[in-house]
């Protein structure tokens, strides 16, 4: 009995203690530099992993938002593996306090997913 109890305990504190990431996808924004300055000219590689098998979604699904940062290219995304998908963003900083770039998807499995790339700004001296 103090076995099967002190096991069921040893699951329990388990789901707690170790629990397990779900998104839809992972999603990534790697940039050429993240410290930057009004005018600077980036490329930032996006990725996604799928991890629904099939995906219902399209990589060209993907929704961007630019704030304090102009899109200037974005090559047609390539496949790199199952499920695995990469492009090459091009971007201007158009702003001289803040830039960030929003990525998603929204998924009708598991809701809207994504992530942020936030660029810190050079300090003037």
């Amino acid at each position: 009995m103090k076995t099967s109890f002190l096991s069921l305990l040893v699951l329990f504190v388990s789901f707690f203690a170790f629990p397990e990431v779900s998104e839809a996808c992972v999603q990534k924004l790697e940039p050429s530099k993240k410290v930057v300055k009004k005018g600077d000219k980036i490329t930032v590689k996006a990725s996604i992993k799928w991890i629904h098998h099939p995906c219902e979604l399209e990589p060209d699904d993907i929704n961007f938002k630019f704030i304090g940062v102009k899109k200037l290219s974005l090559t047609k995304w390539k496949k790199k593996g199952r499920g695995k998908f990469e492009a090459i963003l091009k971007i201007k900083i158009t702003s001289s306090k803040k830039a960030v770039i929003k990525m998603w998807k929204e998924c009708s499995r598991s809701g809207k997913h994504g992530t942020d790339l936030k660029f810190k700004f050079k300090k003037n001296k």
